[in-house]
Protein backbone atom coordinates (compact mmCIF):
# COMPACT_ATOMS: atom_id res chain seq x y z
CA UNK A 1 0.00 0.00 0.00
CA UNK A 2 1.34 3.57 -0.83
CA UNK A 3 1.06 5.87 2.10
CA UNK A 4 1.24 9.83 2.52
CA UNK A 5 4.08 11.41 3.12
CA UNK A 6 5.39 10.35 6.49
CA UNK A 7 6.39 13.60 7.62
CA UNK A 8 2.45 14.45 8.03
CA UNK A 9 2.61 11.57 10.66
CA UNK A 10 -0.88 12.69 12.78
CA UNK A 11 -0.77 13.07 16.61
CA UNK A 12 -4.66 12.35 18.33
CA UNK A 13 -5.22 14.31 21.15
CA UNK A 14 -8.05 12.89 23.36
CA UNK A 15 -9.94 15.16 24.95
CA UNK A 16 -13.76 15.41 26.46
CA UNK A 17 -15.69 18.58 25.98
CA UNK A 18 -15.89 20.58 29.24
CA UNK A 19 -18.55 20.18 30.30
CA UNK A 20 -19.44 20.77 34.32
CA UNK A 21 -19.99 17.89 35.93
CA UNK A 22 -18.36 15.29 33.24
CA UNK A 23 -14.74 16.65 33.74
CA UNK A 24 -11.94 16.46 36.56
CA UNK A 25 -14.67 15.17 38.62
CA UNK A 26 -11.78 13.47 41.30
CA UNK A 27 -11.40 17.22 42.26
CA UNK A 28 -15.19 18.06 43.69
CA UNK A 29 -16.22 19.10 45.75
CA UNK A 30 -13.25 21.06 46.85
CA UNK A 31 -13.60 22.43 42.86
CA UNK A 32 -16.86 23.68 41.80
CA UNK A 33 -18.23 22.03 38.70
CA UNK A 34 -18.28 24.81 36.74
CA UNK A 35 -14.58 25.41 37.70
CA UNK A 36 -13.39 22.18 36.92
CA UNK A 37 -14.55 22.81 33.53
CA UNK A 38 -12.69 25.75 33.05
CA UNK A 39 -9.65 23.86 34.47
CA UNK A 40 -10.29 21.40 31.97
CA UNK A 41 -10.61 23.60 29.18
CA UNK A 42 -6.97 25.56 30.22
CA UNK A 43 -5.18 22.61 30.75
CA UNK A 44 -6.72 21.32 27.57
CA UNK A 45 -5.61 24.91 25.72
CA UNK A 46 -2.05 24.58 26.99
CA UNK A 47 -1.45 21.06 25.73
CA UNK A 48 -2.61 21.95 22.10
CA UNK A 49 -0.04 25.06 22.57
CA UNK A 50 2.52 22.84 22.92
CA UNK A 51 1.35 20.36 20.37
CA UNK A 52 0.66 23.06 17.72
CA UNK A 53 4.56 24.51 18.38
CA UNK A 54 6.49 21.33 18.61
CA UNK A 55 4.41 18.21 16.46
CA UNK A 56 5.59 18.72 12.50
CA UNK A 57 2.55 16.47 11.66
CA UNK A 58 -1.13 16.63 11.23
CA UNK A 59 -3.17 17.52 14.58
CA UNK A 60 -6.40 15.72 15.66
CA UNK A 61 -8.63 17.27 18.22
CA UNK A 62 -10.34 13.44 19.25
CA UNK A 63 -13.34 14.73 21.04
CA UNK A 64 -15.68 13.05 23.48
CA UNK A 65 -18.99 13.02 23.87
CA UNK A 66 -20.03 16.48 22.22
CA UNK A 67 -17.87 17.13 18.85
CA UNK A 68 -19.98 20.70 18.82
CA UNK A 69 -18.81 22.06 22.34
CA UNK A 70 -17.85 26.04 20.97
CA UNK A 71 -14.62 25.86 23.07
CA UNK A 72 -13.74 22.88 21.58
CA UNK A 73 -14.37 24.54 18.08
CA UNK A 74 -12.48 27.76 18.74
CA UNK A 75 -9.70 25.87 20.73
CA UNK A 76 -9.33 24.01 17.36
CA UNK A 77 -9.39 26.61 15.26
CA UNK A 78 -7.01 28.72 16.99
CA UNK A 79 -4.10 26.03 17.29
CA UNK A 80 -4.66 24.28 13.83
CA UNK A 81 -6.69 20.71 14.60
CA UNK A 82 -8.86 19.15 12.96
CA UNK A 83 -11.20 18.06 15.03
CA UNK A 84 -12.59 14.21 14.96
CA UNK A 85 -15.52 12.18 17.36
CA UNK A 86 -14.28 9.41 18.75
CA UNK A 87 -15.55 6.13 18.43
CA UNK A 88 -17.93 4.42 21.12
CA UNK A 89 -16.17 1.44 23.12
CA UNK A 90 -13.44 1.64 25.54
CA UNK A 91 -10.26 3.71 25.91
CA UNK A 92 -7.92 1.23 24.50
CA UNK A 93 -10.97 0.64 21.70
CA UNK A 94 -10.91 4.27 21.14
CA UNK A 95 -7.10 4.71 20.48
CA UNK A 96 -6.68 1.67 18.45
CA UNK A 97 -9.23 3.27 15.79
CA UNK A 98 -7.42 6.14 15.33
CA UNK A 99 -3.43 4.34 15.91
CA UNK A 100 -4.42 2.21 13.04
CA UNK A 101 -6.20 4.27 10.93
CA UNK A 102 -2.69 6.52 11.22
CA UNK A 103 -0.36 3.85 10.63
CA UNK A 104 -2.32 2.96 7.75
CA UNK A 105 -2.72 6.01 5.91
CA UNK A 106 0.94 7.67 7.40
CA UNK A 107 3.37 4.74 8.23
CA UNK A 108 2.74 6.21 11.87
CA UNK A 109 0.45 7.69 14.35
CA UNK A 110 0.09 8.74 18.02
CA UNK A 111 -2.37 9.37 21.28
CA UNK A 112 -1.80 11.66 23.66
CA UNK A 113 -3.76 12.81 26.64
CA UNK A 114 -5.03 16.38 27.40
CA UNK A 115 -3.84 15.99 31.71
CA UNK A 116 -0.48 17.01 31.28
CA UNK A 117 -0.08 20.67 29.92
CA UNK A 118 3.21 20.69 31.50
CA UNK A 119 4.78 18.49 29.23
CA UNK A 120 8.00 19.90 27.58
CA UNK A 121 7.83 20.60 23.97
CA UNK A 122 11.09 18.96 23.15
CA UNK A 123 9.19 15.52 24.49
CA UNK A 124 6.55 15.61 21.70
CA UNK A 125 8.97 16.99 19.18
CA UNK A 126 11.60 14.13 19.82
CA UNK A 127 8.78 11.42 19.51
CA UNK A 128 7.35 12.56 16.32
CA UNK A 129 10.88 12.45 15.20
CA UNK A 130 11.13 8.90 16.62
CA UNK A 131 7.69 7.54 14.89
CA UNK A 132 9.38 8.79 11.86
CA UNK A 133 13.05 6.58 12.39
CA UNK A 134 10.69 3.92 12.53
CA UNK A 135 11.08 4.04 16.76
CA UNK A 136 7.64 3.12 18.90
CA UNK A 137 6.94 5.54 21.84
CA UNK A 138 5.89 5.78 24.96
CA UNK A 139 5.15 8.30 27.85
CA UNK A 140 5.20 6.66 31.49
CA UNK A 141 2.89 8.69 33.78
CA UNK A 142 3.29 8.51 37.62
CA UNK A 143 -0.48 7.02 38.25
CA UNK A 144 0.82 4.11 36.10
CA UNK A 145 -0.60 4.59 32.71
CA UNK A 146 0.80 6.73 30.27
CA UNK A 147 0.13 10.44 28.50
CA UNK A 148 1.89 9.60 24.70
CA UNK A 149 1.94 6.30 22.92
CA UNK A 150 3.19 6.57 19.06
CA UNK A 151 3.81 3.46 16.89
CA UNK A 152 5.58 3.35 13.90
CA UNK A 153 3.82 -0.34 12.51
CA UNK A 154 0.84 -1.95 13.82
CA UNK A 155 1.22 -3.97 17.32
CA UNK A 156 -1.02 -6.57 17.68
CA UNK A 157 -2.81 -6.85 20.43
CA UNK A 158 -1.16 -3.97 22.28
CA UNK A 159 -4.04 -3.29 24.63
CA UNK A 160 -4.93 -7.07 25.33
CA UNK A 161 -5.77 -7.60 28.98
CA UNK A 162 -5.70 -3.76 30.05
CA UNK A 163 -7.81 -2.66 32.57
CA UNK A 164 -8.01 1.18 32.34
CA UNK A 165 -9.34 2.07 35.94
CA UNK A 166 -6.28 0.65 37.48
CA UNK A 167 -2.44 1.92 37.90
CA UNK A 168 -1.18 -1.39 35.75
CA UNK A 169 -2.29 0.02 32.27
CA UNK A 170 1.52 1.11 31.88
CA UNK A 171 2.79 -2.33 32.86
CA UNK A 172 0.05 -4.06 30.47
CA UNK A 173 1.28 -2.18 27.57
CA UNK A 174 4.96 -2.98 27.84
CA UNK A 175 4.13 -7.07 28.09
CA UNK A 176 1.79 -7.24 25.41
CA UNK A 177 4.60 -5.13 23.00
CA UNK A 178 7.51 -7.47 24.77
CA UNK A 179 5.33 -10.63 24.35
CA UNK A 180 5.47 -9.37 20.24
CA UNK A 181 9.27 -8.75 20.55
CA UNK A 182 8.28 -5.32 19.47
CA UNK A 183 10.36 -2.76 21.86
CA UNK A 184 8.85 0.75 23.80
CA UNK A 185 11.38 4.13 23.70
CA UNK A 186 10.61 5.60 26.72
CA UNK A 187 10.32 9.38 27.28
CA UNK A 188 10.42 11.02 30.58
CA UNK A 189 7.83 10.29 33.44
CA UNK A 190 5.46 12.65 34.35
CA UNK A 191 2.42 13.35 36.37
CA UNK A 192 -1.34 13.80 35.16
CA UNK A 193 -2.95 16.45 36.90
CA UNK A 194 -6.43 14.07 37.96
CA UNK A 195 -6.62 15.08 41.77
CA UNK A 196 -5.90 17.53 43.89
CA UNK A 197 -2.57 16.67 44.65
CA UNK A 198 -1.56 16.82 40.85
CA UNK A 199 -3.35 20.56 41.02
CA UNK A 200 -1.03 21.69 43.98
CA UNK A 201 2.19 20.24 42.47
CA UNK A 202 0.96 22.43 39.11
CA UNK A 203 0.26 25.55 40.54
CA UNK A 204 3.47 25.24 42.44
CA UNK A 205 5.18 25.22 39.45
CA UNK A 206 2.98 27.23 37.27
CA UNK A 207 1.32 30.51 38.72
CA UNK A 208 -1.38 30.76 36.25
CA UNK A 209 -2.88 27.49 37.90
CA UNK A 210 -3.48 29.08 41.70
CA UNK A 211 -6.64 30.44 41.30
CA UNK A 212 -8.11 27.35 41.40
CA UNK A 213 -6.93 26.35 45.06
CA UNK A 214 -8.90 29.06 46.54
CA UNK A 215 -12.97 28.57 46.42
Amino acid sequence: MEKNDKGSIPLYLFAKAPRPGHVKTRLQPALSEHRSAELAAMMLEETMLKVSECWPGERILTVAPDIGHPVLKSLARCHGFRMEAQIQGDLGERMLHVLEQGIHRFGGAAVMGSDIPHIPGYVINDAHGQIMRGVNVIGPSLDGGFYLLGLAARVEGIFDSVDWSTGSVLYRVQRNTASSDILLSEHPLLRDIDAWDDLSWLADRDARYRQFLTP
